[in-house]
């Protein structure tokens, strides 16, 4: 089996990010991805130290998609809930990784830390562009529970796509996002 070392590493956690979008993170073992990436076992341990690093190699990879995708949204909070909500249904297993019970100690993945505190600091910051003069204890408040009501919305349509009897209203959501939110939480 040869490989190029110096892009290895990026090769397993592509391998192991097509696993895990397509099936689940229960899905990927670290045999299985050596194989699909024509390694050794012992090539892959060489860049990564154990499934816990792999896992926070796919968190990574996560929050970057997620947090680049709201950088390109223009002072719309509506349009950065949704475009969160999006990204839950397009990766649901990939979501699930980043904001699931999360097994490992964060704080050992500092740079994957504040990939996370960057997705929430995202909300803080329009909560304030609606209520600017709020203190900072009611603008977390109000943060927190939008935070909540996304994931929770997340779920909840997720839910609904599996149901073979579609609730209209559900399916009205989903496809007008950034209507529902500015008529709900992110008014």
């Amino acid at each position: 089996m040869s490989y190029h070392k110096k892009n290895l590493k990026e090769k397993l956690v592509e391998v192991a990010w097509n696993i895990c979008v397509a099936e689940s993170w229960e899905k990927v073992n670290m045999r299985e991805v050596a194989k699909k990436a024509k390694v050794s076992n012992t090539a892959f341990y060489r860049h990564l130290k154990n499934k816990t690093d792999l896992k926070a190699e796919l968190m990574r990879k996560g929050f970057k998609i997620l947090n680049e995708g709201m950088k390109n949204i223009n002072n719309n909070f509506s349009s950065y809930g949704a475009h969160y909500i999006r990204f839950g249904l397009k990766y649901p297993h990939i979501y699930d990784l980043m904001f699931g019970n999360i097994d490992f100690d964060i704080s050992l993945y500092h740079d994957l830390e504040a990939l996370f505190d960057e997705a929430f600091d995202g909300v803080i910051q329009g909560v304030k562009t609606f209520i600017p003069d709020a203190s900072d204890k009611d603008v977390m408040i109000k943060a927190v529970n939008i935070w909540a009501s996304v994931h929770g919305l997340v779920g909840i349509l997720r839910r609904s796509d599996l149901q073979a009897n579609k609730d209209k209203r559900l399916k009205w959501i989903k496809n007008n996002l950034e209507e529902y939110l500015k008529m709900t939480t992110f008014k």
